[in-house]
């Protein structure tokens, strides 16, 4: 967020300034990163006048209704007679949901060719920043924290003259241009996809093992550049491409191994170890990492159609999300069981007077309390009725068997 002098304070030197804002949608895939960083428990505020005193700015900000009332206020204020003679001779673009609109000394308009249905201010950015190649600039510079923006600038460098402004406590500049060049065109188009891969907001990271070591892989290897320019082209992920992400996977947890499959992986990383070893410290199951696939696939699909103002997204539900109880988009984590039946009957929790998270194992892993369990009168016992469907299934799996 910032205020009008803080832009005019960063475009200084510049004749335009394009301050673009996020859209937060009750139904998001960005739910799951929102909740973390608290979004439930923050203060919400639906009207903001001038004068209103905000305390805990940081409560503030983490509700997602919140900025976007902060938002519309910001906007309204900017176009008022006395806050655009503080622009001069520049041109202020602004965004506020959908709509752009540009402010200048002696009028306001709404911009019909910067419209947009995009939520993230990260793929926005570009869009207006093409805009502004398309209007004569020769030089743009976008200033942001974020990791994506820069994978976005890498991937369509040659669309824009761009270049990227560093961190907020050391400003530094970045030639997208001349770093595109150094890296290489078939890099940066894998980028995308890659960091989409190994962790961002909406896709979770795997579990010791960082982006350098991943583009390490990427950059020695063809065969994986080939893979990720191809993730995100589509928004369903093709068997031969997941057979691709596995394989890297799989080099991304044990380089030396010649398998590519991690289900086995993870059996010769358990046997080398000798059982002594966190589930961190595995590569997901083959089921998981579908899934994650899914997600990153999703999300770089989008990445992708950063310089679309409308881009046909399909509803996330499929691709690595589900609709929970309450209709909000869930991370779907696994399509099949976590654990053959035989051994998830042997699993128990200690609970002795109530079984509630985070304490009870059973219910962090989402699963019924056994008979192995320590509390045998909890709300979170398998009922009769799931007990006989499960006879049931034994008995017809024997009578296949016997035929």
């Amino acid at each position: 967020m910032m205020n009008k002098l803080t832009a005019l304070h960063e475009g200084a030197p510049s004749c335009r300034i394009n301050v673009v804002f996020d859209v937060y949608w009750k139904t998001s895939i960005k739910n799951a990163e929102r909740c973390n960083r608290g979004a439930t428990s923050g203060t919400q505020w639906k009207n903001i006048a001038p004068g209103h005193n905000i305390h805990q700015w940081r409560k503030f900000l983490s509700n997602p209704e919140s900025k976007t009332s902060l938002v519309e206020f910001l906007v309204e204020q900017w176009k008022q007679p006395a806050k655009r003679e503080r622009l001069q001779d520049k041109s202020l673009y602004v965004t506020c949901g959908e709509a752009c609109y540009l402010i200048t000394k002696d009028h306001w308009h709404e911009i019909q060719d910067l419209r947009s249905i995009k939520e993230e201010a990260d793929t926005r950015m570009l869009l207006h920043a093409r805009h502004a190649s398309g209007d004569g600039y020769g030089s743009i510079i976008i200033t942001a924290e974020d990791t994506d923006v820069l994978i976005l600038c890498l991937c369509f460098s040659k669309t824009m003259a761009c270049q990227k402004c560093g961190t907020q406590n050391r400003t530094r500049y970045i030639d997208i241009g001349k770093l595109a060049s150094s890296v290489g065109e078939e890099v940066c188009q894998g980028l995308v996809g890659l960091h989409a891969l190994t962790g961002c907001d909406t896709v979770s990271a795997f579990a010791g093992r960082g982006k350098l070591s991943a583009l390490k892989h990427l950059k020695e290897n063809e065969t994986y550049q080939e893979a990720f320019k191809r993730l995100g082209e589509a928004w369903d992920v093709s068997a031969d491409l997941f057979d691709k992400m596995q394989d890297f996977v799989c080099r991304l947890y044990a380089s030396s191994s010649t398998t590519s499959d991690v289900n086995e992986l993870r059996y010769q990383l358990f046997c080398a170890q000798r059982g002594e070893v966190e589930s961190s410290q595995l590569p997901p199951c083959k089921d998981c990492l579908h899934m994650h696939v899914l997600r990153a696939n999703y999300q770089t699909a989008i990445w992708r159609r950063c310089l679309v103002s409308e881009p046909v997204v399909p509803d996330p539900k499929g691709c690595g999300w589900t609709t929970g109880d309450d209709g909000s988009l869930e991370i779907e984590w696994m399509q099949g069981s976590p654990a053959p039946d035989a051994v998830l009957q042997l699993m128990s929790c200690k609970c002795a007077c109530i079984c509630k998270l985070p304490a009870c194992v059973c219910l962090e892993n989402q699963l019924k309390c056994t008979d192995m369990c320590k509390l045998q009168t909890c709300t979170n016992q398998r009922s009769e009725d799931e007990d006989e469907v499960a006879v049931e299934l034994d008995e017809s799996d024997t009578d296949d068997e016997e035929n």
